[in-house]
Formats: C-alpha cells, sequence, structure tokens
C-alpha cells in the first residue's frame, strides 16, 4: 500500500504547478479510503486570512490509489463512500468486473441444466446481440471464464450519470517498495 507520506508527495507535486496560474495550494487533510488515500486541498492565502473571496471552491478532494500510486481528481459533490463512481473506478483503474446480474441468473440456470432456459433468457437481456454472441456469453458463464471483450463492451452498463471522477497522473509507485 503507499504510505501517507508518499501520497501527500504526490498531491504537493501535482498542485505546484496550479501557482502559476492561480494561488498556492497546501494540502489540509489526509484521510484512508478504501481505494487509497483522500488528500484534501486549499489556498494558503485562504487559510490565512479566511476570507471567502480568497477560497478556491469547485475542487474536491484527491485520490491517491493505494495500489499503485495514480492520482485522480474527484467532484466537490463525489460521495466519497457511497458514490457510484466507485464500481466504474474499480472497472476502469483496477479492472476488476462489476456486478453482473444477468450473469449470476445465468450461471444458475446453466448450474441447474437449464441452459436452453438460459439462452433464451440471454437473448431476451440482450436483444441488440446475435445468437452466436449469445451463446458464447453463456458458454463462458458456464465455464466460469471472462466474458469475451467484443461481447462484454457490447452489453449494456448502467450509466453513473457525471463525471465525478478523473484521472490525472499514471502509477506513481513508491521509491523502494514493490508494484505488483
Amino acid at each position: 500500500m503507499v504510505s501517507k507520506e508518499w501520497a501527500v508527495k504526490i498531491v504537493e507535486r501535482h498542485v505546484t504547478g496550479w501557482a502559476v496560474h492561480g494561488p498556492e495550494m497546501v494540502i489540509t487533510k489526509v484521510s484512508p479510503h478504501r481505494l487509497g488515500w483522500m488528500v484534501y486541498s486549499q489556498s494558503e492565502r485562504y487559510l490565512r486570512s479566511g476570507e471567502i473571496t480568497d477560497a478556491v471552491v469547485g475542487h474536491g478532494p484527491f485520490l491517491v490509489d493505494a495500489v499503485d500510486g495514480s492520482l485522480h481528481g474527484l467532484h466537490a459533490t463525489a460521495d466519497l463512500e457511497q458514490g457510484e463512481w466507485i464500481e466504474e473506478y474499480l472497472e476502469q483503474v483496477r479492472g476488476i468486473e462489476r456486478h453482473d446480474p444477468l450473469r449470476a441468473r445465468i450461471t444458475e440456470l446453466t448450474d441447474r441444466g437449464r441452459r436452453f432456459d438460459a439462452l433464451r433468457l440471454m437473448r431476451a437481456s440482450a436483444p441488440h446481440l446475435s445468437a452466436q454472441e449469445g451463446r458464447d456469453y453463456v458458454e463462458a458463464v458456464a465455464a466460469r471464464m471472462p466474458i469475451p471483450e467484443h461481447i462484454r463492451s457490447r452489453l449494456s452498463r448502467p450509466r453513473t450519470g457525471r463525471r465525478v471522477c478523473r484521472r490525472l497522473s499514471g502509477p506513481n509507485p513508491e521509491p523502494g517498495t514493490c508494484t505488483p
């Protein structure tokens, strides 16, 4: 896991460049999160004066990923603990597949020997897929294999609405540690 100190250095390195076009930023709070470290920042001038006109508003905390140290900016209104952005983040950044309720139902049917019903459910749930693609999906599920990417990419996914998390840097491995 990336250390708290390293997470702070990553964010400090990022906000240092802001002083060219705006106020000098400082770290105000660092807290652990299940995905890494949440690092909060604010303008140094606001912290000294307390005047709202000196505050930088509209930016949320930074997330430093615990696994690879990559830096991500979160929207100020993001629900940090329960937000639907977390599933999207896990899928896009860490490669963890989202829960697929269709897969669970297909697994249940194939495990009970009802492959024809599984194929029928697949066709009804994803009519935009060809019969062969539906069959490939069912076969992959029955074999406990990943869904082929050309099919997975065509399945509908729940939308998270607005984008609340954006990648700001690639991996920033901590010196002296092994990266997976």
